[in-house]
């Protein structure tokens, strides 16, 4: 089976650890690699390869040149988000796959350290600290997290692990997602919850999902959590309602644009706690992203492209 690694940033051969490309290999997998650039390299490297491997963002791999590539069965990107491949892949009956399960602990455990650290306001008073002050101007309260309502937007394999994580608090864990068992209305995660985390997909119908309307039905006291993907978030909603208190506060590792503006509001308020989309680099992500990379290329060299997909079932 022929595979084609294609990279916008470094070549793959130079990349991807020696190790793996060799265990890649020794399992029988032709793997070509190469930096693309242009759709003209990802037809060059890609043309007779049933697999499309690749990581990070292929803005070369284009509906035209999927409609070129008639061997192709199967798009892989390693990681969580598939919001970078086309769904013009699906029309063409090609599997899109991916391998959440090589940062969703990491993942998980970022939204819990983000929720934990905004309701305690540890970034706030750290800073004040740090200017040489003791206590904050004016009155700064804590939240409990025992005995209050934690709402999950999406519930696939990372915010199950967040409500895992979460149990010894006795929260209340609601959650909103059309692909899930006893799964509520958005509606009512956005009304009854104190705390709000994101972990749904980016797609034409959750793209600013989180909107003005939706931050109006929230309580004035919420805290949002967002580690999926920044444009779930109306941006401009979220600084309004966090400027006229609609909410109380939010945690965000992803951004509508990376990196941030240096003028976005968001970067003075005392409310607001960022990080620059790192929920999944841990000292552990190199040796859990590369091993998922491999057990998923020996899955889809079985020739099961259904099953391995995340759009075919």
């Amino acid at each position: 089976m022929r595979t084609a690694l294609v990279t916008a940033g470094e070549d793959g051969d130079n990349y991807v650890p020696l190790s793996t490309l060799a265990e890649i290999r020794e399992m029988g997998m032709e793997l070509v690699c190469k930096k693309c650039v242009t759709e003209e390299d990802v037809l060059e490297t890609a043309k007779d390869a049933e697999i499309i491997w690749f990581f990070g963002q292929c803005p070369a791999l284009t509906p035209a040149v999927m409609d070129q590539l008639p061997k192709l069965k199967a798009i892989f990107r390693s990681g969580s988000g598939v919001d970078a491949i086309h769904p013009h892949a699906t029309d063409l009956g090609i599997a899109i796959c991916n391998t959440p399960e090589s940062i969703s602990e990491a993942v998980a455990e970022q939204a819990v350290a983000l929720l934990f650290a905004l309701s305690k306001h540890i970034q706030y008073h750290s800073r004040v600290i740090r200017e040489g002050e003791w206590t904050p101007k004016g009155v700064i309260n804590s939240f409990h997290l025992t005995g209050r309502t934690l709402g999950l937007v999406g519930y696939g394999r990372i915010a199950r692990r967040v409500e895992e994580m979460v149990a010894g608090f006795n929260m209340k864990v609601i959650h909103s997602d059309p692909f899930a068992e006893n799964s509520v209305p958005l509606e009512t995660v956005l009304k009854e919850s104190d705390f709000i985390s994101l972990h749904c997909p980016l797609t034409d119908e959750t793209k600013h999902s989180i909107n003005e309307e939706a931050f109006r039905m929230m309580k004035k006291t919420a805290l949002l959590v967002n580690t999926s993907r920044g444009p779930v978030v109306d941006e401009k909603a979220m600084i309004k309602a966090l400027q006229e208190g609609w909410i109380a506060g939010a945690a965000l590792d992803v951004m509508d644009q990376e990196p941030i503006e240096e003028d976005n509001p968001l970067r003075k308020m005392d409310n607001v706690i960022l990080t620059p989309h790192i929920a999944a680099f841990t000292t552990d992500f190199s040796k859990n992203f590369w091993a998922y990379s491999v057990k998923k290329l020996a899955a889809l060299m079985k020739g099961d492209f259904k099953k391995e997909s995340v759009n075919l079932r």
